[in-house]
């Protein structure tokens, strides 16, 4: 991997984790995240006027996968994540909404046979992905009781993990889709993961917007978000994007994709100590040896996959 493939990934994780950060320090709500979206629209929308890709000549299959994909992210991921960051620190909750669909991702591809067969080398990787997100809830060890675990907040960050998986799994269904209908126009990979990206913005942002219109509780966070948050919404959106961007260009640069899917897991201690450091959260042992658990279990899983 060169140097420019390392500071792409970190920068990467940097944005991630700040779009988060921006998220639990204003209050996710679903407008909020609408706002996400819209600006990633205005960004990214700009593709489907030079696109060579025929995005909306795709057969139904892709627009089934990518309904999956936007009910995935609005639904499940975004209620998640607005739940789990009102009743839960950043520095226990992103460890783990990050960590979990990486691992319920290889479950459910294992499953269904969407992957390879799962070696030792995983299997113990996903184990301590496993023990590292039983630590973080826990304030200290001596409080382990099963209790913890039982709870609304492990629910929204599993809701909010679920979400991650099941709309990773479609949109890796969605570009697979794409790839075979163009092939033979022998479209740039960056190409057409910008088209998939676009597209799914302008379908998922304008899904945002329709359900914070619809239900009027969430139209009154509309007005709320432009006399407190102001440009936290937009700031967020384009670190959102640009994460996705950095990683896109990064894998230009490297040898194996591996190595890629790896060092995004830096995010997981940026997420920590943005949290401790910025949000004042409390730091403590179980935080500190769960997230060492859950990279160090990501970093084997990667590697031996």
């Amino acid at each position: 991997m060169t140097w420019i493939a390392f500071f792409l990934i970190t920068a990467s994780t940097v944005l991630h984790a700040s779009w988060n950060l921006l998220a639990k320090k204003y209050h996710m709500t679903l407008p909020f995240y609408a706002l996400i979206g819209v600006t990633s629209i205005l960004l990214w929308g700009q593709v489907q006027f030079w696109t060579p890709v025929p995005v909306w000549d795709m057969p139904w299959q892709f627009w089934a996968s990518l309904a999956g994909s936007v009910s995935s992210d609005a639904i499940l991921y975004c209620g998640g994540l607005v739940m789990a960051y009102r009743y839960m620190d950043m520095s226990s909750a992103y460890p783990m909404m990050r960590s979990l669909p990486i691992l319920l991702t290889v479950a459910v591809t294992s499953v269904f046979g969407m992957g390879r067969p799962l070696n030792a080398f995983v299997i113990a990787g996903m184990v301590m992905v496993f023990i590292g997100c039983m630590c973080m809830p826990l304030k200290s060890f001596s409080d382990f009781n099963w209790k913890t675990y039982i709870s609304k907040n492990m629910f929204f960050v599993i809701l909010c993990a679920s979400g991650t998986t099941g709309y990773t799994i479609f949109d890796s269904l969605c570009q697979s889709i794409m790839r075979q209908s163009v092939a033979h126009l022998e479209i740039n990979k960056i190409v057409l993961s910008l088209s998939y990206y676009s597209t799914r913005g302008l379908v998922l942002g304008s899904t945002l917007v329709f359900l914070s219109l619809a239900i009027p509780r969430q139209r009154k966070h509309f007005a709320e978000i432009w006399k407190e948050c102001k440009w936290a919404p937009a700031a967020a959106g384009l670190f959102a994007t640009t994460t996705y961007i950095l990683v896109l260009l990064a894998m230009n640069y490297v040898d194996n994709v591996s190595y890629v899917q790896v060092f995004r897991q830096l995010g997981l201690l940026v997420g920590l100590f943005a949290g401790i450091v910025i949000l004042k959260e409390k730091g403590t042992l179980p935080k500190y040896i769960g997230v060492a658990l859950i990279v160090s279990g990501l970093i084997v899983s990667v590697i031996s996959n």
